[in-house]
Order: C-alpha cells, then structure tokens, then sequence
C-alpha cells in the first residue's frame, strides 16, 4: 500500500494499493502486476495509464484502505471488477 509515490518502492509483480493516483505515480506503474485504487472512475488516471500499459486494475473502490494492508495477499481480475484478499 502506498501514500506517497515520491518515496516509495514496489517490487517487481506486487500490487500497487493506493487512495488516488496521479501523474506523479507512473514511474510505479511498469512494476505493478496489478493496480487496485480506492478514489477512480474509467476515466481517471489510474484506469486510463494502466490500460495503456496494459495492467489489471480495478478503480473506485469503496473502503480499500479499511480491508485490505501493506503485505495482505490479494488477486484481483481486471476484467470483472473483483478483488478478494487471500490472507493477512
């Protein structure tokens, strides 16, 4: 889970977790196997950069932050919307 792109880190394959995106996060996206933002539509940054990098990720959804930690397993299919957490 990350709050702030400028000191952050994501290992290659991980998850990228996050309230919101901005342009200032795309250097994190190419290492993210995955993107799961709590704050989006469609049409907002995170969806739209990750399509064209062409990884899953699933926008808008309502408390992310409150289910779901820095080291949770999770899947997510970006493709039909559903995300589930696999384990603590």
């Amino acid at each position: 889970m990350i709050d702030n792109p400028a000191n952050a880190k994501l290992e290659q394959g991980e998850i990228l977790i996050a309230e919101y995106t901005d342009p200032g996060w795309i250097m994190l996206f190419p290492a993210a196997s995955g993107i799961l933002v709590e704050r989006g539509s469609l049409l907002s940054h995170s969806a739209i950069v990750s399509r064209e990098l062409g990884i899953p990720a699933v926008v808008g959804i309502t408390g992310l932050l409150d289910n779901i930690k820095t080291g949770d397993m999770v899947e997510l299919d970006g493709t039909t919307g559903v995300v589930r957490k696999i384990s603590n």
